[in-house]
């Protein structure tokens, strides 16, 4: 059984934290609870847990400030879960600077903490067993500190600019740079400018994120609980550019619905573009489609959309585009026909607008 104390100074969520999560069936033993930072401090002492969950807004010592300590002046370096309910950008680069490995919403479902706590099982019982061998020698032991040390000097700064740019192009509908952005960061740890583990943790601030403010939407939920979001082995292959592509999609039809209502013209153009954007469509054939005059459409889409209809028909192609080439071996000529442009250097020419490189570069960068 793995050790945990909980932090939290609203007596409800303590005794939520006691009675509603089976902590013995997903391997773990509730050890004690705190009201306050300096309480849990105090407790993690007398503990040696092997997990910290924490809320953020306690009296005399807050969450981040117990956080601090541990990961500071303990070194502590196993698993710590925030329980929040607000987002406040130095709140999130400190959460990203010491590593915090889950994000938990309030109210508690128990059935989410059950899945997140079964999660880490697998990483606890890795620890432990690098533990027994770095514990060899007291030189391996303090090795492994320096290391830990060394992975926090990396450029917080940036790194979470990286973060708020790819949540704005979730949020605003931008998907064809979504995956410019989500492979620009995942890029950093291949060309070892950064560990793999920081990239989780960036990743999991992103996924806490975008679960605080859409995770009450039905449709967003269920993509922000699939398991991809974790599974670091199938990033490369484009699953976590597909997540958040698939997400900001359901966020811009969600808000097109409020801003044109379910009816709205836009919407239905937006709709029929989406089915049939691979053919060689133009205005007035979608125009005729849903029964309106093709001008008027042109306005009225360039107003709600921000872009022109033969703007958002090039976005959708070159997002396809991208996918295309990271996924299969098609040939750039074959990827051009099947989107429906006329010929290859047509289509390389919006691909490069677009993105800002040629398909063949983009290939060979994301390939295999």
């Amino acid at each position: 059984m793995y050790k945990v104390i909980v932090a939290d100074d609203e007596p409800f969520m303590l005794e939520g934290w006691r009675t509603m999560i089976d902590w013995r069936a997903c391997g773990y033993e509730l050890c004690g609870t705190a009201t306050d930072g300096e309480e849990a401090l105090a407790l993690f002492n007398s503990v040696e847990p092997d997990l910290v969950v924490t809320d953020i807004q306690m009296p005399v010592m807050d969450g981040l400030g117990l956080i601090h300590t541990l990961r500071e002046d303990l070194a502590y370096t196993s698993k710590i879960v925030i329980v929040t309910g607000y987002s406040d950008f130095n709140y999130a680069k400190q959460a990203i600077r010491y590593q915090v490995d889950q994000y938990v919403l309030k109210p508690l479902v128990p059935e989410e903490i059950h899945q997140i706590l079964m999660e880490m099982i697998e990483s606890l019982d890795k620890r432990k067993k690098q533990q027994n061998e770095i514990m060899v020698t007291d030189g391996a032991y303090e090795n492994h500190l320096h290391e830990y040390r060394l992975s926090e000097a990396y450029d917080l700064e940036q790194m979470m600019n990286i973060s708020k740019e790819i949540l704005s192009l979730i949020e605003a509908g931008n998907t064809y740079s979504i995956d410019i952005a989500v492979s620009a960061l995942l890029e950093k740890s291949e060309k070892a400018e950064v560990s793999l583990e920081w990239i989780h943790h960036v990743i999991r601030y992103i996924h806490g994120e975008l679960l605080r403010k859409y995770g009450k939407r039905e449709f967003c939920r269920e993509i922000l609980c699939e398991k991809e979001w974790h599974e670091a082995a199938s990033w490369s292959s484009g699953t976590l550019q597909d997540l958040c592509v698939r997400l900001s999609e359901e966020l811009f039809q969600s808000e097109l619905k409020q801003k044109t209502g379910t009816g709205g013209l836009v919407a239905e153009a937006v709709n029929e573009l989406k089915q049939h954007y691979r053919s060689k469509i133009k205005l007035q054939d979608v125009a005729n489609r849903i029964h309106v005059n093709s001008a008027y459409l042109g306005q009225q889409f360039k107003r709600e959309m921000g872009v022109s209809f033969s703007d958002y028909v090039h976005q959708l192609r070159v997002e396809e585009a991208r996918k295309l080439l990271r996924r299969t071996n098609m040939k750039i000529t074959d990827i051009a026909f099947r989107l429906g442009y006329h010929d290859a250097e047509y289509f390389t020419q919006k691909f490069r607008a677009h993105t800002g490189e040629l398909p063949s570069v983009y290939k060979n960068k994301n390939q295999g």
